[in-house]
């Protein structure tokens, strides 16, 4: 690689982070302002056991809460970013067919392999110092999504987070809204800059050496016309014969 080549992709990797950054700056301030609504109605917000009982004046307040149906506040200022313009957080949206919500859902997941402050902020907001990743139900309220809306629908097998591998959901024994999140370190490295291939598929793939010389077979230009359409190929083998006559 040319030295005038290094240096755009270094550019293109640091863009890459940066975007990763504003958008998790973002997170921060819902985080920071979910902090600030719990501690305005927590008697005791210091109490270094929180989570670990309950006294009667919290089982009332817990009984005299609707918040599953309730909107959740928009933390934060909500503002489009022009670093949401581009980048691989984009590139990896179109790819897997991610709405917005998507993509705030999966930030929100991210940002403790991220940094490490958020694990000691969300094991404050899940009531459990322990649990040190978002739940499903910490994830809706900061994304702005009510717990009983159809927000939880992305979490399904189905849904382009889960069915595309972007995300892991823990605790299957538990109810939906207590399961923690995960990101898979894979596609952390992917936001972060890293194309390398995934080290569960070592033995099994390789990567295409580019060739300098042109390709000068007679089926490439049928295949290119084809690929061309946007229809899809469909690879017949035939083992005990010559191809050319399936």
């Amino acid at each position: 690689m040319t030295p005038v080549a290094q240096q755009a992709e270094q550019a293109s990797e640091l863009t890459d982070v940066e975007t990763l950054w504003e958008r998790l700056g973002r997170v921060e301030q819902r985080v920071r302002e979910a902090v600030a609504a719990r501690r305005a109605v927590d008697p005791d917000p210091d109490d270094p056991y929180r989570g670990q009982y309950l006294t009667p004046e919290a089982a009332a307040r817990v009984l005299e809460a609707r918040d599953a149906f309730t909107p959740v506040p928009a933390y934060g200022d909500g503002a489009p970013s022009g670093a949401e313009s581009g980048g691989r957080l984009r590139e990896l949206a179109e790819r897997f067919g991610l709405a917005p919500p998507d993509v705030d859902l999966l930030l929100v997941a991210l940002a403790p392999d991220i940094d490490p402050r958020f694990e000691r902020l969300y094991g404050y907001l899940n009531d459990d110092l322990t649990r040190r990743r978002p739940t499903v139900g910490l994830a809706l309220e900061l994304c702005g999504l009510p717990a009983a809306g159809s927000g939880r629908f992305r979490f399904s097998p189905s849904a382009p987070l889960v069915a595309g591998g972007l995300l892991e959901i823990a605790d299957a024994e538990r109810p939906l809204l207590s399961r923690l999140l995960c990101v898979p370190d894979r596609v952390t490295a992917y936001l972060l800059g890293d194309d390398a291939t995934d080290g569960r598929l070592r033995g099994i793939v390789r990567e295409a050496e580019q060739s300098t010389e042109p390709d000068e077979r007679p089926e490439v230009p049928r295949v290119a016309a084809v690929l061309g359409t946007g229809s899809g190929l469909v690879h017949l083998l035939d083992r005990g014969g010559d191809p050319h006559g399936l």
